[in-house]
Protein backbone atom coordinates (compact mmCIF):
# COMPACT_ATOMS: atom_id res chain seq x y z
CA UNK A 1 0.00 0.00 0.00
CA UNK A 2 1.14 3.53 -0.67
CA UNK A 3 -0.05 4.89 2.66
CA UNK A 4 2.65 4.70 5.33
CA UNK A 5 2.58 5.62 8.99
CA UNK A 6 4.66 8.74 9.50
CA UNK A 7 6.40 8.55 12.87
CA UNK A 8 8.13 11.25 14.87
CA UNK A 9 10.41 10.49 17.83
CA UNK A 10 11.21 12.52 20.95
CA UNK A 11 13.86 11.16 23.31
CA UNK A 12 16.78 12.83 25.05
CA UNK A 13 19.30 10.15 24.03
CA UNK A 14 20.64 10.47 20.47
CA UNK A 15 22.02 6.91 20.54
CA UNK A 16 18.61 5.54 21.49
CA UNK A 17 16.94 7.53 18.70
CA UNK A 18 19.39 6.08 16.19
CA UNK A 19 18.69 2.52 17.34
CA UNK A 20 14.94 3.01 17.37
CA UNK A 21 15.04 4.55 13.90
CA UNK A 22 16.92 1.52 12.59
CA UNK A 23 14.43 -0.86 14.20
CA UNK A 24 11.38 0.92 12.81
CA UNK A 25 12.93 1.02 9.35
CA UNK A 26 12.75 -2.78 9.26
CA UNK A 27 8.94 -2.48 9.11
CA UNK A 28 7.95 -1.46 5.62
CA UNK A 29 4.62 0.03 6.67
CA UNK A 30 6.42 2.62 8.82
CA UNK A 31 8.47 5.55 7.51
CA UNK A 32 10.31 7.93 9.79
CA UNK A 33 9.98 11.43 8.43
CA UNK A 34 12.73 13.98 9.10
CA UNK A 35 11.46 14.10 12.63
CA UNK A 36 13.57 13.27 15.63
CA UNK A 37 14.17 15.61 18.55
CA UNK A 38 15.86 15.43 21.94
CA UNK A 39 15.02 18.83 23.44
CA UNK A 40 11.76 20.68 23.99
CA UNK A 41 12.81 23.50 21.67
CA UNK A 42 13.79 21.12 18.88
CA UNK A 43 10.53 19.17 19.23
CA UNK A 44 8.38 22.29 18.91
CA UNK A 45 10.34 23.38 15.83
CA UNK A 46 9.77 19.98 14.23
CA UNK A 47 6.08 20.02 15.11
CA UNK A 48 5.76 23.38 13.35
CA UNK A 49 7.45 22.20 10.17
CA UNK A 50 6.90 18.44 9.87
CA UNK A 51 3.81 16.27 9.52
CA UNK A 52 3.32 13.02 11.40
CA UNK A 53 0.75 10.33 12.07
CA UNK A 54 2.09 9.03 15.37
CA UNK A 55 4.50 10.71 17.78
CA UNK A 56 6.64 8.53 20.06
CA UNK A 57 7.64 10.43 23.21
CA UNK A 58 9.68 9.63 26.28
CA UNK A 59 8.64 11.13 29.60
CA UNK A 60 12.15 11.97 30.76
CA UNK A 61 14.29 14.77 29.32
CA UNK A 62 16.79 17.23 30.85
CA UNK A 63 14.71 20.35 30.13
CA UNK A 64 11.31 18.80 30.89
CA UNK A 65 9.49 18.55 34.23
CA UNK A 66 6.93 15.82 34.69
CA UNK A 67 4.41 15.47 31.87
CA UNK A 68 4.42 19.14 30.84
CA UNK A 69 5.69 18.42 27.32
CA UNK A 70 2.74 16.12 26.65
CA UNK A 71 0.43 18.90 27.82
CA UNK A 72 2.13 21.41 25.51
CA UNK A 73 1.96 19.17 22.45
CA UNK A 74 -1.69 18.23 22.98
CA UNK A 75 -2.63 21.85 23.68
CA UNK A 76 -1.19 22.91 20.33
CA UNK A 77 -2.35 19.81 18.44
CA UNK A 78 -5.41 18.32 20.11
CA UNK A 79 -5.68 15.53 17.53
CA UNK A 80 -2.05 14.43 17.94
CA UNK A 81 -1.72 10.66 18.32
CA UNK A 82 0.99 10.06 20.91
CA UNK A 83 2.59 6.87 22.18
CA UNK A 84 4.49 7.29 25.44
CA UNK A 85 7.63 5.14 25.24
CA UNK A 86 9.43 5.30 28.55
CA UNK A 87 11.33 3.34 31.18
CA UNK A 88 8.93 4.62 33.86
CA UNK A 89 6.17 2.29 34.95
CA UNK A 90 3.23 2.88 37.28
CA UNK A 91 -0.53 2.69 37.17
CA UNK A 92 -0.80 6.36 38.15
CA UNK A 93 1.52 7.40 35.31
CA UNK A 94 -0.46 5.48 32.70
CA UNK A 95 -3.79 6.71 34.02
CA UNK A 96 -2.54 10.31 33.94
CA UNK A 97 -1.18 9.97 30.41
CA UNK A 98 -4.50 8.61 29.18
CA UNK A 99 -6.38 11.42 30.93
CA UNK A 100 -4.22 13.95 29.10
CA UNK A 101 -5.13 12.44 25.73
CA UNK A 102 -2.10 10.23 25.12
CA UNK A 103 -3.27 7.21 23.11
CA UNK A 104 -0.57 4.67 23.82
CA UNK A 105 1.88 3.57 26.50
CA UNK A 106 4.77 1.14 26.04
CA UNK A 107 7.49 0.47 28.58
CA UNK A 108 11.01 0.27 27.18
CA UNK A 109 11.44 -3.11 28.86
CA UNK A 110 8.64 -4.61 26.77
CA UNK A 111 9.35 -6.53 23.57
CA UNK A 112 10.20 -4.15 20.68
CA UNK A 113 7.33 -5.64 18.71
CA UNK A 114 4.93 -4.23 21.30
CA UNK A 115 5.89 -0.74 20.15
CA UNK A 116 4.99 -1.69 16.58
CA UNK A 117 1.60 -2.92 17.78
CA UNK A 118 1.08 0.32 19.71
CA UNK A 119 1.95 2.46 16.69
CA UNK A 120 -0.46 0.55 14.48
CA UNK A 121 -3.23 0.58 17.10
CA UNK A 122 -2.94 4.31 17.72
CA UNK A 123 -2.73 5.04 14.00
CA UNK A 124 -5.97 3.12 13.45
CA UNK A 125 -7.76 4.97 16.25
CA UNK A 126 -7.31 2.52 19.13
CA UNK A 127 -5.78 3.07 22.56
CA UNK A 128 -2.85 0.80 23.45
CA UNK A 129 -1.58 -0.15 26.91
CA UNK A 130 -0.13 -3.44 28.17
CA UNK A 131 -2.78 -6.03 29.02
CA UNK A 132 -2.22 -5.60 32.76
CA UNK A 133 -3.36 -1.97 32.51
CA UNK A 134 -6.26 -2.49 30.12
CA UNK A 135 -8.82 -1.50 32.77
CA UNK A 136 -7.37 2.02 32.79
CA UNK A 137 -8.56 2.71 29.24
CA UNK A 138 -11.63 4.99 29.36
CA UNK A 139 -14.86 3.12 28.63
CA UNK A 140 -15.54 5.09 25.44
CA UNK A 141 -12.12 4.14 24.06
CA UNK A 142 -12.60 0.47 24.95
CA UNK A 143 -15.94 0.11 23.21
CA UNK A 144 -14.64 -0.62 19.70
CA UNK A 145 -11.77 -2.73 20.97
CA UNK A 146 -14.21 -4.94 22.87
CA UNK A 147 -16.18 -5.57 19.67
CA UNK A 148 -13.20 -6.12 17.37
CA UNK A 149 -9.75 -7.52 17.99
CA UNK A 150 -6.83 -5.20 17.18
CA UNK A 151 -6.23 -7.00 13.89
CA UNK A 152 -9.90 -6.97 12.90
CA UNK A 153 -10.11 -3.24 13.54
CA UNK A 154 -6.96 -2.61 11.48
CA UNK A 155 -8.37 -4.63 8.59
CA UNK A 156 -11.72 -2.82 8.83
CA UNK A 157 -9.98 0.56 8.52
CA UNK A 158 -7.93 -0.59 5.54
CA UNK A 159 -10.97 -2.05 3.77
CA UNK A 160 -12.72 1.30 4.27
CA UNK A 161 -9.76 3.00 2.58
CA UNK A 162 -10.21 0.79 -0.48
CA UNK A 163 -7.38 -1.66 0.10
CA UNK A 164 -7.56 -5.11 -1.49
CA UNK A 165 -6.91 -8.29 0.49
CA UNK A 166 -3.48 -8.57 -1.12
CA UNK A 167 -2.61 -4.99 -0.15
CA UNK A 168 -3.81 -5.54 3.42
CA UNK A 169 -1.75 -8.72 3.73
CA UNK A 170 1.31 -6.83 2.51
CA UNK A 171 0.64 -3.89 4.82
CA UNK A 172 0.20 -6.02 7.93
CA UNK A 173 2.81 -8.59 6.89
CA UNK A 174 0.52 -11.62 7.25
CA UNK A 175 -0.69 -14.25 4.80
CA UNK A 176 -3.51 -13.68 2.35
CA UNK A 177 -5.35 -16.63 3.90
CA UNK A 178 -5.24 -14.90 7.31
CA UNK A 179 -6.76 -11.75 5.84
CA UNK A 180 -9.51 -13.66 4.06
CA UNK A 181 -10.39 -15.55 7.25
CA UNK A 182 -10.52 -12.35 9.27
CA UNK A 183 -12.71 -10.69 6.64
CA UNK A 184 -15.18 -13.57 7.01
CA UNK A 185 -15.17 -12.97 10.77
CA UNK A 186 -15.85 -9.28 10.21
CA UNK A 187 -18.73 -10.06 7.86
CA UNK A 188 -20.27 -12.34 10.51
CA UNK A 189 -19.87 -9.82 13.32
CA UNK A 190 -21.44 -7.04 11.26
CA UNK A 191 -24.01 -9.39 9.67
CA UNK A 192 -23.10 -8.40 6.11
CA UNK A 193 -22.27 -10.35 2.95
CA UNK A 194 -19.45 -8.39 1.35
CA UNK A 195 -16.94 -5.55 1.76
CA UNK A 196 -19.29 -2.90 0.36
CA UNK A 197 -21.98 -3.77 2.92
CA UNK A 198 -19.30 -3.91 5.64
CA UNK A 199 -18.16 -0.35 4.92
CA UNK A 200 -21.72 0.95 4.94
CA UNK A 201 -22.61 -0.82 8.19
CA UNK A 202 -19.37 0.19 9.91
CA UNK A 203 -19.84 3.79 8.78
CA UNK A 204 -23.35 3.95 10.21
CA UNK A 205 -22.06 2.75 13.57
CA UNK A 206 -19.13 5.17 13.54
CA UNK A 207 -16.38 2.54 13.29
CA UNK A 208 -15.03 4.14 10.11
CA UNK A 209 -15.25 7.67 8.76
Amino acid sequence: MEKRIRVGIFDDHAFFIKGLTGFLDTYKDIILVAFTANTREELHKKLDTQTFDVLIMDVLAPDVTGLELYVEVLKNQESARIVSYTSLRSEILIETLLSLGVKGYVNKNQAPEDLIEAIRDVFFGLTYVPEAYRSLIPEEDRKVKDIFTNREFQILQLIAKGATSEQIANELQVSLRTIENLKVTLFKKMEVKNAAELIIAAGRLGYVS
